[in-house]
């Protein structure tokens, strides 16, 4: 793949100097059956992981040109990253294999917009984002190219300002439903009065607003109406977990987790990077590729 190269499409995705673009919106299936035609068996190897206990989408990483895809939880593109292996271009500026002040200097001095941040830089109008190598020397490369449908910067995080209430340590699930405390359907500002204040933000998919309950371990995602439609536990830093029945599911062994959900004569279908519990509507995930010592990261319900 590195024979190619990439050029950055604003907003639309990545065209290759000799291959078809890859676009925002086709489906996994279609750009897995793109690569595999356009590269054969030249494609290498293509690690699926998720990037977050919360990401109800997986990734897909092509080792041989360090591409990684970014899929919604419709299998669906909208955002990639690319790294140095290939060569990147945008407006006749080579992104990689470059120290990072050099490229950004000829970005500028071609009229672009760069915006600083902590880790790189954002060219906004352009469709992408640098991470740089170290943020602290210029002279090194760029790390990463992060090509996006949204910008990241506009789903800002924020605070909201509810009294505190007592961490929630363990979620004894509900079938179909979620939890008794957060159920699927349930208002977003009744649910604020019952969990105090949130990590507030626009998500790149799946809804129209997202809050994150940290010391809860709640990601909880709402439709345009301001509607429950995602509910994932799974907690970041903070402990805890939750059960269903008496089978305790987060943090253990996802072969130990489905056996004893089995032995109870609850059904466990297996996916990919989860195990389906057809009957009950919730997923356990994992994040990187299926394999029984692999523990379980999250329940996922969905409306």
């Amino acid at each position: 793949m590195s024979l190619f190269g990439w050029e950055i499409l604003p907003f639309k995705g990545i065209g290759g100097l000799l291959a078809k673009p890859i676009l925002f919106g086709r489906t996994r299936r279609e750009i897995t059956r793109q690569f595999s035609r356009a590269f054969g068996d030249a494609v290498g190897e293509v690690r699926t992981f998720r990037k977050a206990v919360w990401a109800t989408g997986v990734c897909d990483h092509y080792i041989e040109g360090d591409l990684i895809l970014f899929y919604d939880d419709l299998d669906r593109l909208f955002y990639l990253e690319l790294h140095d292996v290939a060569p990147a271009h945008y407006d006749d500026v080579l992104l990689t294999g470059r120290p990072y002040g050099k490229v950004v200097a000829d970005l500028r001095e071609r009229g672009h917009r760069v915006v600083d941040g902590e880790a790189g830089c954002e060219v906004p109008e352009a469709g992408f984002n640098l991470t740089a190598a170290d943020p602290e020397d210029d002279s090194l490369g760029v790390q990463s190219i992060g090509v996006f449908l949204r910008s990241p910067s506009e789903g800002v995080l924020r605070m909201s300002r509810e009294p505190g209430v007592e961490p929630i340590t363990e979620h004894v699930l509900v079938s179909g439903e979620g939890t008794p405390t957060v159920r699927l359907g349930q208002d977003r500002w009744e649910l604020r009065e019952r969990l105090g204040p949130a990590l507030q933000s626009v998500p790149s998919y799946g809804g129209a607003a997202q809050d994150w309950y940290f010391d809860h371990g709640l990601i909880l995602t709402f439709d345009e109406d301001e509607r429950l439609k995602t509910l994932v536990i799974g907690y970041v830093g903070a402990k805890g977990t939750a059960r269903f029945g008496d089978v305790r599911l987060l943090g253990r062994p996802y072969a130990e987790v489905a056996a004893d959900l089995e032995a109870r004569g609850v059904r466990v279908e297996p996916g990919e990077l989860c195990g389906v519990v057809p009957e009950h509507g919730f997923t356990l995930s994992l994040l990187g590729r299926k394999n029984p010592v692999l523990p379980v990261s999250a329940v996922v319900f969905r409306r």
